[in-house]
């Protein structure tokens, strides 16, 4: 609904099946896509996510194009409670991310963000390449 309401675009490449706790995954992406529609700038909201396989693990994506984050606060934006704005600027109890990370970090992955105050930010995380083989076939995800 908070897509539809902001007018985000959002675009993705082809992404691909992850063995991972599908509900778990799906509150990641939500709470960056959130944040991303929560901290925007004045430009529409252009979201794009994708994923790659760097040696052994996906590495998936989401960039926008919101307010960034100045470096010195890349790693404190994931301890919970630690909040960057005031509530009257931005609602919200400074959760999110430190949920996220601990999503990831129990699947194995790590999770960070690559930004510069006012232009836009990028949040990655791995998750592990599992091999599956179903007859004899090799099947990664």
């Amino acid at each position: 609904m908070a897509i539809q309401e902001s007018g985000v675009v959002v675009k993705h490449d082809h992404l691909p099946v992850a063995m991972a706790d599908g509900s778990l995954l799906a509150h990641v992406f939500q709470n960056l896509i959130g944040n991303a529609i929560k901290f925007r700038g004045s430009e529409a909201p252009l979201i794009r996510v994708n994923a790659a396989v760097r040696g052994k693990e996906w590495v998936f994506s989401k960039a926008d194009n919101g307010i960034g984050i100045a470096a010195e606060d890349a790693e404190s934006v994931f301890v919970i409670f630690r909040r960057l704005h005031a509530r009257a600027e931005y609602p919200g109890n400074g959760i999110g991310l430190s949920i996220c990370k601990k999503i990831i970090e129990q699947h194995g992955g790590r999770i960070w963000v690559e930004s510069k105050s006012g232009h836009g930010s990028t949040f990655n995380f791995t998750l592990p390449v599992k091999v599956i083989t179903k007859g004899g076939e090799r099947t990664e995800r």
